[in-house]
């Protein structure tokens, strides 16, 4: 139902016919071709506060001298954290037309995302304007440093116009004078707009107070059944999915997160991918509202398998342009690329097929020493000595009870400074509150990722990464490896699948990316397996951690946007 054919169910609005009422006139007059709007007839209640809500939207809107990109964006970031959607729907066209890109009315409307975006979709002073509008809406006192941070790039933008327009002023105004005009302006523009959207939801103008705000791209949600191995006419467990479309024509790229977050985790590059790709995220097993099966084990290849129904059941065109997982994610995709070799039985018709795989931080063999760590780590979760070989019986309701009120915290706590080690932006040793590259509010999201895991779906990816070998069968459903990967590729042009190893040069003090390193040589040196068949490359993210698309985002789309490029 649109906007217009819905109605408040609460106030049944006031919409004087011309000539009636000279304060309906006049708000007319403003809104031109559009007429009378929902939330002028809730306001025409009160003819003297929709006349003083007219003067003053009016001068928010056409008097000031802020950027027209910049106000639209703080007006969208307000719709999007009180979900007024009836200011969303009339103000994203309005944003569109003063020069706001589909990826950054996504990032605006993104408001799971940790502030600040990554560097390259937003300029400066859109990005120290969105950071303004989200923290006075948020928590209304805004931080001293974002504050500077905004008059700062409004003292760029005065001056850079200024010097474009060879302007001296006439009037006495200095740059400075102008900044704080504009600052107080800005400040009006996220303050008023805050009184519209809480109007909006409490009076349900257009009764759209219950409704989500639109996103710029097509959005949906899915929870789908995914078929157990053994019993193929039975669902195991349960796949959260986000799909993205940009264009019923574009490719697809499907993303698989790390164990110990969930979809959520690619946030910040997603803006780099829309609109050119169309996007699938789901949370693996166990992760996110992703559930866990309760009658098989986790393993890597499974989680491959799980890919691939993902894929299928939600009848996304093939092949598809790049699968990108980073830790456990990025070992599922080299799984991924030997799948039929795995599940020669129990895979969808047809198997989905992929051009490219992109695996982060990760290895295609369980490091020597893992097994014992990974059983130390679900020991501290579940406050009892566990071992891999025991069942998961073993572990009572009270254990159970102890991960949830604790045990996950704990081990957020010394999961967080190894994943970012000294050198990376979210380390908090090297990188003190002054430091420009300090990234708090990044921090503190992986933190809350890993609390908020399901300790049973953290147990259940910890026993898969603590013994799993693609390269000879080992810890597998069936036989195979990832050496022998010629199946999952574009068939239809008999191009070689392409795949890129990358790795944060910090993880495990640089050991991961050797790891990789290593395996892309051995794999493009293969005789008899490879022929040509595997295209591997290897890559650094320097002064990254584990995962380098959180902390290093930028630096990590300079290596993998130039690589699906050329896909």
């Amino acid at each position: 139902m649109s906007p217009i054919a819905k109605v408040s169910h609460l106030v049944l609005g006031r919409f004087p016919s011309p000539g009636v009422s000279p304060i309906a006139d006049a708000i007319r007059v403003r809104r031109g071709k559009r007429g009378l709007t929902p939330l002028d007839g809730n306001l025409l209640h009160v003819p003297p506060i929709a006349e003083g809500w007219n003067s003053l939207l009016g001068a928010i809107r056409t008097k000031g001298a802020l950027p027209g990109d910049v106000r639209e964006l703080m007006i969208l970031r307000v719709a999007a954290i009180n979900s007024a959607a009836f200011e969303w729907i009339h103000h994203e066209p309005v944003g569109r037309s003063h020069g706001l890109t589909t990826a950054q009315l996504y990032i605006i409307r993104d408001t799971t995302t940790p502030l600040p975006p990554a560097k390259g979709v937003l300029n400066a002073l859109q990005t120290s304007a969105l950071r303004f509008a989200d923290a006075s809406t948020r928590t209304v006192k805004v931080p001293p440093e974002i504050t500077s941070d905004l008059q700062r790039d409004l003292l760029d933008w005065v001056h850079t116009t200024n010097r474009q327009a060879n302007d001296t002023p006439t009037d006495g105004a200095s740059e400075k004078d102008k900044m704080q005009d504009l600052f107080v302006e800005a400040a009006a523009v996220v303050a008023a707009y805050n009184m519209v959207s809480r109007f909006l939801i409490s009076t349900d103008v257009a009764g759209l107070s219950d409704d989500e705000v639109p996103w710029p791209v097509e959005r949906k949600e899915h929870f789908i059944p995914i078929p157990s191995t053994d019993t193929p006419t039975e669902s195991s467990h349960t796949i959260h999915a986000l799909t993205f479309t940009s264009s019923p024509t574009a490719s697809w790229i499907v993303f698989a997160n790390s164990l110990l977050t969930d979809l959520s985790m690619w946030g910040l590059i997603i803006p780099y991918l829309i609109p050119t790709y169309n996007i699938l995220l789901h949370s693996q097993r166990g992760h996110g509202r992703s559930t866990v099966p309760h009658t098989e084990n986790t393993t890597i290849p499974l989680l491959a398998h799980d890919i691939a129904h993902l894929i299928h059941a939600l009848r996304i065109p093939t092949p598809i342009h790049a699968l990108i997982g980073v830790s456990q994610g990025g070992a599922a995709a080299l799984a991924f690329s030997a799948l039929s070799t795995f599940f020669p039985n129990s895979l969808p018709t047809p198997t989905p097929t992929v051009k490219s795989i992109i695996a982060c931080d990760t290895s295609a063999v369980t490091p020597a020493g893992n097994t014992s760590a990974w059983e130390q780590r679900a020991s501290l979760v579940f406050g009892t000595p566990i071992s891999f070989c025991s069942p998961d019986s073993s572990i009572s309701a009270a254990h159970d009870d102890h991960a949830d009120h604790g045990g996950m915290a704990s081990l957020a706590t010394i999961t967080v400074p190894r994943w970012f080690p000294p050198g990376s932006p979210l380390n908090v040793a090297s990188n003190p509150k002054s430091n420009t590259e300090h990234q708090p509010e990044r921090r503190a999201f992986i933190t809350s990722l890993i609390e908020n895991t399901p300790p049973r779906g953290f147990l259940a990816g910890a026993k898969a990464l603590a013994g799993y070998d693609l390269i000879n069968a080992q810890g597998t459903p069936k036989n195979g490896s990832i050496f022998g990967a010629s199946e999952i590729r574009d068939d239809e042009t008999q191009q070689p699948l392409k795949v890129l190893l990358l790795a944060g040069s910090l993880d495990g003090a640089g050991r991961v990316g050797d790891g990789l390193e290593a395996l892309s040589k051995r794999w493009n040196g293969e005789e008899g397996t490879n022929k040509k068949k595997v295209e591997v490359q290897y890559a650094r993210v320097e002064g990254a951690g584990h995962l380098p698309m959180v902390d290093r985002p930028e630096q990590w789309w300079d290596v993998v946007g130039p690589f699906l490029a050329k896909v």
